[in-house]
């Protein structure tokens, strides 16, 4: 009897041991689990302020946080998650620091993929063609390598395209140029609006421009020189007076 409760008493301890020395692994566990979310959180956040930045319309944000190669320790203190590199959506870097008399700091990685809907052909669209509303659809794609994309169909009509597009091509402000509306030397329209007040005299540009664009005209009845903004085909708006 005495032998048979000696190794009864023994397995017990035995099986107390393998807890104890279980607890700090399964805290390690849990804070690593729980820092990862902690991380995916940050940069879901931040992911979805910049997409709101560049105007995405509806962004499905795919983010995959990579745990660190060994268990972090546990963190008495508060968790500080700071951003390193958010140049790109697939390659994201943070630090994460544990603020406790005996915090540590490690580095953390993770990607993400960005799906959202933009602009993009509809027919094939040739070099040079002035870009309408037949010729654009909006469509899901992946941007998470794309900077420079259209998300409001507005932004895209009236330019051209710099060479030849196919139909379901993605629409990108490198493969775009403003259509020219007004040319040097072209007789256009100045027109000055103010208070519902609106003046027209002729003009002469003196630059070629599109959409926006800021040109120098000359205004056929005075011989004055005014800086104007291209408001469309044959037509500006005075800006400034400049030097003749």
């Amino acid at each position: 009897m005495h032998r048979k409760s000696h190794s009864f008493s023994m397995n017990n301890v035995t099986g107390l041991l393998a807890v104890l020395l279980c607890l700090p692994a399964a805290a390690q566990a849990d804070t690593t689990v729980q820092i990862v979310r902690q991380v995916d959180a940050a940069a879901r956040q931040q992911l979805e302020q910049q997409a709101e930045r560049m105007g995405l319309v509806d962004p499905r944000i795919t983010l995959t946080v990579q745990p660190p190669s060994r268990p972090l320790p546990p963190c008495a203190g508060r968790i500080e998650i700071e951003a390193q590199e958010m140049k790109s959506p697939s390659h994201l870097r943070y630090t994460v620091r544990c603020t406790d008399d005996g915090g540590w700091t490690r580095k953390m990685q993770a990607r993400a993929r960005i799906v959202a809907d933009v602009v993009v052909a509809a027919t094939d669209i040739a070099a040079g063609h002035p870009i309408g509303d037949a010729d654009i659809e909006v469509d899901a794609r992946d941007v998470t390598a794309v900077a420079d994309f259209f998300a409001d169909p507005a932004d895209v009509i009236g330019m051209t395209g710099r060479r030849p597009l196919k139909a379901g091509d993605l629409l990108r402000k490198r493969l775009l140029a403003t259509a020219v509306l007004v040319k040097r030397g072209d007789e256009v329209h100045i027109v000055a609006r103010n208070q519902g007040i609106e003046v027209q005299v002729s003009g002469e540009t003196l630059d070629s421009g599109g959409m926006g664009d800021l040109v120098r005209v000359r205004n056929l009845s005075s011989g004055t020189v005014l800086r104007a903004r291209v408001t469309g085909a044959g037509e500006v708006e005075p800006v400034s007076r400049t030097a003749q």
